[in-house]
């Protein structure tokens, strides 16, 4: 509602009126009397009664009453601290505020050192009139508001535990289902963007360069889309610095955002952040307190292309002190102590780049070793065996396919076959023991056993109830798992032998094959020996290479 604001010349022989009104969604107020139209005419009525002029109206439509920053609210604040008003109205003490601490301070300090009177017309709280039932009403007010936010979380808790979208705003690449608002679908004019910015991140771009690269491809921001849409009338601050091209800059917490949130891959993510009653925003929680719920929605984004861009995210470094990023950025780790290698300069004269440890760099020599590594050595190390994987598999696809297969029937086949015996074992001992529970329930009420001995069959029953469902569901999981791995071997396969020929490494190929490099070191004396252990994506036995060099 737009503000009406109205002031007047004083007159010292006039009693000058401010009259306020708020109303917010949850104050749950019925019938007439609570719009703000109404609680105007009700408070100038009251002031054409007294013979007071009204000097300022003021009014706050949709805010809460535990924010104390709403604009009209503050304004009148202001326009009291110049002296402009003698008396300010409110219906309730509660259109005034519901904080009990702030609305306390504005009764007993602000209001009477700026010598004005305060009257909230249907509780009798009058200023001028001793009422020690003020602060009661005060604080059941805030209590009120306490008892919807606890009501409105609880909502939003059963919502996310359910899987469905809450947002006011669907995520970029996705649109609210005009059948179920809390339902997603895929909207095709910006998911292209998601595929193409996901698709960048698992070739190894970070967010600035991806932020860069949708600026030159002149990709429009998400702020300008959904003006297109007409769902925000937003305008980004790179828009109104340049209204030319500043549509197509891009924030770059918007992208961060985007390669983080799993609602690309179907799922809904809620409980997101720390909230506190009248604080408000805490903090954001760690990604393993969201409460996340899979299948919900088409995907835009496959999972293994999610997974892989969480972990180059999770690792992506900065340029170095030259301003050029490492090809091998966020993927070579210390067998040691788990840490990030870092390239550097060998010294300041020459211009050999070798790879040492983070941890030895910034602790010493009491805390790791230095396992350095020249640039070119694990360069040539990882393109060679890129080459030789690409080779084999090239050599007899057929082969190589057909032994994949009998090795994962060889070690697994026994292996599976056990597992399955034990679900199915605990499956029937879990049903067993259900019949157990009532039979025994039967006994007790037929008074053939006493209700201790119920009681302890009971307690012995459900322990081992919920130690056989674990096992179900860990051993569930393993043969999920060894699924898992034969399709991976499979897209091993078919994702190497493209390589064979390969002249020299981009960032693009490392991403695609690589999941982590790790150097051992084993020192000697003067003799170094190191082990480059490839991991490779999709792969999940490493290869080795030894190198044994002097100190």
């Amino acid at each position: 509602m737009r503000t009406n604001t109205v002031y007047a010349e004083p007159y010292p022989q006039e009693v000058r009126a401010a009259i306020y009104c708020r109303l917010s969604k949850d104050d749950d107020l019925s019938g007439p009397s609570a719009s703000i139209q109404n609680q105007r005419e009700l408070l100038c009525r009251y002031c054409e009664e007294q013979g007071w002029r009204v000097a300022g109206i003021f009014q706050d439509d949709g805010y809460t009453g535990l924010n104390m920053e709403r604009p009209d609210f503050q304004r009148m604040l202001a326009a009291i601290e110049r002296k402009m008003f003698d008396v300010v109205l409110t219906k309730d003490l509660s259109r005034l505020g519901r904080n009990y601490l702030q609305v306390g301070q504005l009764l007993e300090d602000f209001f009477p050192r700026q010598k004005v009177r305060y009257i909230a017309l249907n509780d009798a709280v009058d200023s001028e009139v001793e009422n020690e039932i003020t602060p009661f009403r005060s604080l059941l007010n805030e209590m009120y508001s306490r008892d919807v936010s606890k009501k409105v979380h609880s909502s939003y808790l059963t919502k996310a535990k359910s899987g469905k979208f809450t947002g006011c705003l669907a995520p970029f690449g996705y649109r609210k289902d005009p059948e179920d608002k809390n339902h997603l679908l895929i909207d095709e004019d910006t998911a292209w963007i998601v595929r193409r910015i996901f698709e960048w991140a698992k070739n190894g771009s970070g967010p600035n360069r991806i932020r860069r690269r949708l600026e030159d491809e002149e990709i429009p921001c998400p702020a300008w889309w959904n003006r297109q849409k007409g769902l925000r009338d937003h305008v980004t601050k790179f828009e109104r610095e340049n209204p030319e091209r500043g549509r197509f800059i891009w924030d770059f917490t918007a992208i961060q955002g985007i390669l983080a949130n799993p609602v690309y891959i179907g799922a809904i993510a809620s409980q997101k952040v720390n909230y506190r009653f009248k604080i408000g925003w805490m903090g954001d929680k760690k990604r393993e307190d969201w409460i996340v719920v899979e299948g919900m929605h088409e995907a835009i984004i496959d999972r293994d292309t999610y997974e892989l861009v969480q972990e180059k995210v999770k690792s992506r470094k900065r340029p170095d002190a030259w301003g050029n990023f490492s090809l091998f950025a966020g993927l070579v780790k210390c067998g040691q102590c788990g840490s990030t290698l870092n390239i550097r300069r060998a010294n300041q004269k020459g211009n050999e780049r070798i790879y040492t440890c983070s941890r030895y760099n910034k602790y010493g020599v009491a805390h790791c070793s230095q396992h350095r590594i020249k640039y070119d050595t694990l360069y040539n190390i990882v393109l060679e065996q890129i080459r030789a994987c690409a080779r084999k598999a090239l050599a007899d696809e057929q082969e190589a396919a057909a032994q994949l297969r009998e090795n994962c029937q060889a070690d697994e086949q026994a292996e599976r076959e056990a597992i399955q015996r034990s679900i199915d074992e605990d499956s029937e001992r879990i049903t067993a023991l259900e019949r157990i529970i009532s039979r025994v329930y039967e006994d007790m009420i037929a008074q053939r056993i006493s209700e201790d001995n119920f009681n302890r069959i009971l307690e012995n029953s459900q322990t081992e109830q919920a130690t056989l469902k674990n096992r179900v569901m860990l051993n569930r999981e393993r043969l999920a798992q060894q699924t898992q791995e034969q399709e991976d071997s499979t897209r091993w396969l078919e994702i190497i032998k493209d390589y064979a020929d390969i002249q020299e490494l981009d960032a693009v190929t490392l991403n695609r094959l690589v999941q982590k490099i790790v150097i051992h070191e084993d020192i000697d004396g003067e003799t170094v020996r190191q082990t480059v252990e490839i991991h490779f994506n999709f792969n999940d036995k490493a290869d080795k290479r030894r190198i044994i060099r002097e100190k």
